[in-house]
């Protein structure tokens, strides 16, 4: 969808501060605008029909000293951190080549122009604002001042073979164009939020898209003007459960589509404005992650005193599929934060113990097996042998590791966010200890049997010893865009070290088995001298 509008037709309509303000840019609104400036020479062509995840779309208002022009691009991305603040932020755009006259003049003066960085030209800065469109509104603005063209490039998009063979791929040719600015705009609208208690609270709405077993990640940030609870498709943990010599700083990152999160944009934004100072007065706030499934709650996560230390927005895409229809775009926001502290919730630990924990029997939690495709290989099974009980756990990932090392022997189990009370119970009891290395008095060990199991037959088998977590990772699995279009899988990474292995071989150890002949024993023979009259041994 483009609009633009000629100054020289416009007269006194326009100056070169003006901009035609968007906050709902449909068909309808653009119509509208068209009809109340009187404007007769203008061009609106129907929008493209790109797939946007969430319905995310981002138009962008390029002022120009000789006009305004309105262009829907599905690529955006910022170059450089939001809260990092360089003081020079850049971002760049990509599209299909189209009507363009305004922009693409612009384009042509840069490089007429540029060996001649003190001379003056029309096109030469400009104003872009940025409105992130769902359902017709706009959700959020990005204002850059100051703009010039830093480079640009007409380009083919194409997928090797695919291009030349598949319906579904093609060759796409797109403008793909770097700004540079002198300056980006907070993207809260205000920093006082106001509401009747004084206080907000709000939920969102669930995200729409699938996830693997419907395991979602729900993060409920508490400001001091209120609570937001958020579902974000993507998560990651990026530090906070590791062994390390030095201090473990608690930290995760989220990705979703963007969206009107005042609480949070307001903590992104005082981020910012802090950034690079040793001293400054930065948001802290709590952050309490639950990893959920259904109504249950399998994990939480709780986060003391954090802030914001990146935000990002950018479009997921992979080469051609978006614009021929394969695929599509995404354009997400990407924000990490660093906490002061962490500590865990296990309830389903307490509920599978029993409260009196000291004088219980011991406790057993064996899961139903998954039914991932396999391919033609073995099912993955770990019975964890704990000093108070049992777990059993199929995981579709294991990695042994490299067994000939002289350290001591390690190996990853790698599976979706399930009910693991008692093995969670020891990733936790490894958390207060996440500054020092190495096996200790303070951590309980144990043992764990890998089973590799084809059938009913047991194909494979590693037993562990005096193990302790030395890692653990969560992070949702997904692929650039196609996630938003075909879903996600949260994902927990356990590390493993032990302080002995021994490997089984069930179906080798099986060929030496003594077979007992089926052959008559001669004890099996009645003695002859009680056979009956008439019965002989004949010599």
């Amino acid at each position: 969808m483009i609009l633009f509008i000629d100054s020289k037709i416009t007269g006194n309509v326009m100056n070169t501060n003006n901009a035609i303000t968007t906050t709902t840019l449909s068909i309808v609104a653009i119509f509208a605008i068209i009809s109340v400036t009187g404007l007769n020479n203008t061009f609106a062509e129907e929008s493209s029909g790109y797939k946007m995840a969430d319905d995310i779309s981002a138009v962008f208002t390029f002022t120009f000293k000789d006009g305004v022009e309105i262009h829907e691009f599905p690529v955006f991305n910022m170059e450089d951190d939001f809260v990092a603040n360089t003081g020079s932020p850049s971002f760049s755009v990509e599209g299909v080549v189209g009507d363009a006259p305004h922009l693409h003049k612009a384009l042509d003066e840069a490089f007429k122009y540029k060996q001649n960085s003190s001379y003056e030209w029309n096109y030469q800065l400009f104003e872009v604002d940025i409105d992130f469109i769902k359902n017709g509104e706009s959700v959020r603005t990005m204002s850059y001042h100051d703009c010039y063209v830093g480079e640009y490039r007409v380009k083919t998009q194409t997928d090797a073979y695919e291009s030349y063979l598949s319906s579904s791929s093609g060759f796409p040719t797109v403008d793909d164009i770097d700004f540079n600015c002198g300056g980006l705009n907070p993207i809260s609208k205000t920093n006082k939020i106001t509401s009747t208690n004084g206080y907000n609270a709000t939920e969102y709405v669930k995200t729409p898209y699938k996830f693997a077993e419907d395991v979602r990640t729900l993060i409920t940030f508490e400001f001091d003007q209120g609570i937001e609870k958020i579902e974000f498709p993507y998560f990651e943990l990026t530090s906070g459960f590791a062994e390390e010599d030095n201090n473990v700083v608690p930290g995760f990152l989220v990705e979703g589509t963007v969206s009107k999160h005042p609480l949070l944009n307001i903590a992104i934004d005082n981020a910012r404005k802090v950034s690079g100072y040793s001293s400054g007065s930065n948001i802290d706030f709590e952050a309490t992650v639950e990893f959920t499934k259904g109504d249950q709650v399998l994990r939480t996560l709780e986060y003391k005193d954090c802030r914001v230390i990146s935000a990002e927005t950018l479009t997921r895409t992979d080469k051609e599929e978006g614009y021929t229809g394969k695929s599509g775009f995404a354009i997400v926001d990407v924000i990490g934060f660093e906490c002061i502290g962490l500590s865990t919730v296990n309830d389903s630990y307490d509920s599978l113990a029993g409260v009196n924990l000291w004088n219980s029997p011991k406790i057993e939690n064996i899961l139903p097996s998954h039914t991932y495709p396999l391919g033609t290989g073995p099912r993955v099974i770990a019975t964890f042998t704990y000093d108070n009980g049992i777990e059993v756990i199929d995981f579709p990932i294991f990695d042994q590791g490299t067994v000939k090392q002289t350290a001591n022997p390690a190996f990853q189990l790698e599976g979706l966010v399930g009910d693991f009370p008692m093995l969670y119970k020891h990733v936790d009891d490894n958390l207060s200890l996440t500054s020092t290395t190495g096996a200790n008095n303070f951590i309980d060990l144990f043992n764990v049997d890998v089973k590799l199991v084809d059938g009913e037959k047991i194909v494979r088998g590693f037993n562990y010893v005096d193990c302790r977590v030395t890692d653990y990772v969560v992070q949702t699995q997904r692929v650039a865009e196609e996630s938003y279009f075909k879903g996600f899988a949260l994902s927990n990474t356990f590390n493993f070290e032990c302080q002995g292995y021994h490997p089984n071989n069930p179906v080798y150890d099986a060929m030496f088995v003594p077979v007992k002949a089926k052959t008559p024993n001669t004890n099996d023979l009645k003695p002859t001298d009680k056979w009956e009259e008439g019965f002989f041994v004949k010599p």
